[in-house]
């Protein structure tokens, strides 16, 4: 830092913020004693700095600003601060700070009283909030401590800050509030908001000790307690706040009505979101005339959504999504709403009837109404909203073709989602001129003739048209979406072979071809280019060949789907070493096969379709970020199962039905203890089922019939409790439960009791041994010395002579002693 500013002497004002990452503050700056405001936050490049003593000289300064400033765990630092008498304004966010920092008893003094702002958030203060220094505060107006590791309860001590205005404890490990929050707030009078989002409040700390008429101060304006663990109702005294314009109760476990209300006349913003609560949507909420966000998405609400929602003129989001919401939506529901910009009302039960040539009084930036029934072509009026930017509209019986000028009519669209509806005719190359476009899910329509040959370089993430009557050939232009991170183009019916050029997209996550009638060998290039796929899927196609042993570069694949194809030749044993499909040992987190290395992937945008179990299933975000399968069934492949594929720790499902594999079970396929499914049949294979089997602790479907494998069924565990005989119909060499056919001589062999019983054998064999060992070391230690030295020897018999005569004298007198005590007798 330079010098000179030491030189400033009537300096009053500093501002050097987010100029350093790190730095020796020359003791110059000292001599700034005039100095009043000194902000040095480092917020976007955060610094740190290790002597503090120049701060103790600046006795005129009142504020001061040293967030994300490291204090590099310097033991002064507190104690400097301290030393400022005149300081009001303290922001020390994000300067590392841990709890001895706090503990120095100066910080109680007269500087501590004078104190108007405390800013501590963003460190590593941790354990129940201390009353030293804070209790002292009594000028205190704003205390945030947000982002630390606080437990235990919020204290009642806080009731000594009677100057407190905003008190911000959010993201901490807080469990209640001692007295409760009726009680909390009808003490401090002057407070006027108090943040406890993120913590772990569970109990119902809405109920009131002894009586509720006494008043909350008419100060009190905001209310945050989202994302804890709230139980119990909204209790009446929340409604009679007049002057609340927050309340953020979301992301709790609140159940029962929402009461009317009538007193919320400075409400702007109410969130109630992913709550438990049940009932209509009171109708008084339309009389909230100044309400600008209003949330109650997933929740349990029913009945009809009250058109005097449609007065709320300065409504600029509302979100009634994934409820029980039923009834028709008209233009009246909506009259009124000229600044509303972001509208979801999706996944309700709710019918959309306006006129075609209704123009509507707002300007939306999101519009989500997945679910909700339109039942008539593309909406004229959606196309009057130049601003979206988001539009998801699936599931909502659209028809007819997609608008030819949607690039000029909504032109900022990044995510356009019309999923799951009735659209027809081609899609229109206007599409291509979408620049901003990010992701694209036109999937389970049914749109025909060709995809579009303009792609340039959108859409930059994701585009789904599967599920379509799309024909012709894959286009080489897709491989200009090098962003592109999934692309589904299963389930139509398209031909030819996969273009080179797809190679360019190397940020493919997921690479979806099934269902289709694309004839070709599987390219080797897939294997080299995409270092980040985690889904590739090629099933029910007319690939032919052999599986190339580039693919096993694949590294992160958790999911491999090449069935119903034409492939021949054998199975790569380079497959039981593909990294994804292994459970990564070094990640606690469940059975994660994620590596650290690869960028997460937004399952909850994805749709993939699997066949597992024997059932056709789709699978989707949680599901499908656990799904780990390997399917090769009903090709042409041969040669044996390898033992490679037993490596393969992390799969869920393995199908390698309906080929013509020969050879035995790798017996060391029970180490797969994670797999739910395995099918095997319609094979060649043969010899016995490995008694490793019994290892097996998920598995709930297995088919192992139209095989020649012989011997007894193994027993134990898992295996047992499939005890359906198809499972192993057509293997007439086959015998035990759950087959008629009985072993002939006894039950199938349990091998961990034969393992158990030859260990045991073992061991006491090798106690013997080691008992003959030790004796024999130890007598010819003893007596090979005898023998060999004669010293030791004639020492050896002098010393047992010795103690020989000894114990003939003690004999002999204790003998003497006896008969003597008898004699008297």
């Amino acid at each position: 830092m330079p010098k000179f500013i030491g030189s400033m002497k009537q300096l009053r004002y500093l501002d050097l913020s987010d100029s350093f990452q790190f730095a020796i503050v020359p003791h110059e700056w000292g001599n700034l004693t005039e100095l009043e405001v000194l902000d040095l936050h480092g917020y976007y490049h955060p610094g740190a700095v290790d002597d503090f003593q120049w701060l103790s000289h600046l006795q005129a300064l009142k504020y001061l600003d040293m967030s994300g400033i490291h204090v590099n765990k310097s033991g002064d630092f507190m104690q400097v601060i301290s030393a400022l008498p005149y300081l009001s304004h303290l922001s020390l966010s994000n300067c590392g700070l841990y709890n001895f920092h706090l503990s120095f008893d100066c910080l109680a003094n007269s500087t501590a009283l004078h104190l108007e702002y405390l800013d501590l958030s963003m460190n590593s203060l941790e354990g129940p909030i201390p009353s030293i220094p804070f209790q002292n505060m009594t000028s205190l107006q704003h205390l945030y401590l947000f982002s630390n590791s606080f437990n235990s309860l919020v204290p009642r001590w806080f009731n000594s800050l009677r100057s407190l205005v905003n008190l911000n404890l959010a993201d901490n490990l807080l469990q209640s509030i001692e007295g409760g929050l009726f009680s909390f707030l009808r003490e401090h009078t002057f407070l006027e908001s108090l943040c406890l989002n993120v913590n772990e409040l569970h109990e119902e700390i809405f109920s009131v000790e002894g009586s509720s008429s006494g008043l909350i101060g008419e100060n009190f304006k905001q209310l945050r307690i989202g994302k804890n663990m709230l139980q119990g109702t909204l209790p009446d005294w929340l409604f009679h706040l007049k002057n609340l314009t927050v309340l953020d109760l979301s992301y709790n476990q609140l159940h029962g009505i929402i009461p009317s209300p009538y007193d919320w006349v400075c409400l702007r913003v109410l969130l109630l979101s992913v709550n438990q609560l049940t009932g209509n949507i009171p109708d008084a909420f339309g009389r909230l005339q100044v309400l600008s966000i209003l949330d109650l998405s997933n929740n349990l609400l029913n009945g009809t959504i009250p058109q005097s929602l449609g007065q709320l003129q300065y409504l600029f989001s509302l979100d009634l999504s994934a409820n029980s919401l039923r009834g028709t939506i008209s233009k009246i529901h909506f009259s009124n709403l000229s600044k509303l910009q972001i509208l979801d009302i999706s996944n309700n039960h709710l019918a959309i009837e306006v006129d075609s040539d209704w123009i509507p009084p707002f300007n939306l930036q999101y519009m989500g109404m997945v679910s909700c029934k339109f039942g008539t072509e593309f909406p004229r009026w959606i196309r009057t909203q130049a601003g979206l930017t988001r539009i998801s509209l699936s599931n909502a019986s659209i028809s007819g073709p997609i608008p030819k000028d949607i690039d000029l009519a909504m032109p900022h669209l990044t995510i356009l989602n019309l999923n799951d509806n009735l659209l027809s005719g081609s899609i229109p190359t206007s599409i291509c001129e979408m620049e901003q476009l990010y992701d694209l899910h036109l999937g389970r329509n049914e749109l025909v003739g060709e995809i579009p040959t303009c792609w340039k370089e959108s859409p930059k993430s994701l585009l789904d048209i599967s599920s379509n009557k799309l024909s012709g050939v894959i286009p080489s232009s897709l491989g200009n979406l090098i962003r592109l991170t999934s692309l589904h183009l299963n389930n139509n019916k398209l031909q030819g072979g996969i273009p080179v050029t797809i190679k360019y997209c190397r940020n493919l996550r997921i690479l979806d071809l099934g269902e289709n009638k694309i004839a070709s060998s599987v390219p080797h290039w897939i294997g080299p280019s995409f270092p980040l796929l985690q889904i590739l899927r090629l099933r029910e196609n007319m690939f032919n060949g052999s599986i190339p042993s580039q693919l096993c570069l694949l590294s992160a694949l958790q999911i491999l789907d090449m069935a119903v194809n034409n492939l021949t030749g054998t199975i790569p044993n380079c497959l039981g070493h593909m990294k994804g499909l292994k459970l990564n040992k070094s990640i606690d987190e469940g059975n994660s096969l994620a590596s650290p290395d690869i960028p997460t992937t937004d399952w909850t945008q994805e749709h993939v379709e699997q066949v597992v179990k024997g059932v056709d299933l789709d699978y989707t975000t949680l599901d499908l970020k656990l799904m780990v399968n390997l399917d090769l069934s009903s090709n042409k492949l041969v040669g044996p199962i390898l033992r490679e594929l037993t490596l393969l720790s992390g799969l869920r499902g393995l199908n390698l039905s309906r080929n013509f594999l020969s050879g035995g079970i790798p017996t060391m396929i029970g180490d797969m203890r994670l797999l739910e499914s395995l099918d095997l049949s319609n094979n060649h294979l043969s010899g016995t089922i490995p008694q490793s089997f019994s290892a097996f602790i998920s598995l709930s479907k297995l088919d192992l019939s139209h095989n020649n494998f012989t011997g007894p069924i193994p027993k134990g565990n898992q295996i047992q409790t499939l005890d359906d005989p198809s499972i192993y119909a057509d293997n007439p060499l086959l015998c035990g439960d759950p087959l008629q056919k009985k072993c002939p001589k006894a039950e199938a062999p349990r091998a961990p009791k034969e393992v158990a019983n030859e260990e045991g054998k073992l061991e006491k064999v090798m106690f013997y041994i080691v008992i003959m060992l030790g004796f024999a070391t130890g007598f010819w230690a003893v007596v090979g010395s005898l023998v060999y030295k004669k010293n030791w020897r004639q020492v050896y018999f002098n010393f047992v002579d010795r103690k020989v005569d000894m114990v003939y004298v003690i004999v002999a007198v204790k003998a003497a002693e006896l008969r003597r005590r008898l004699r008297r007798v």
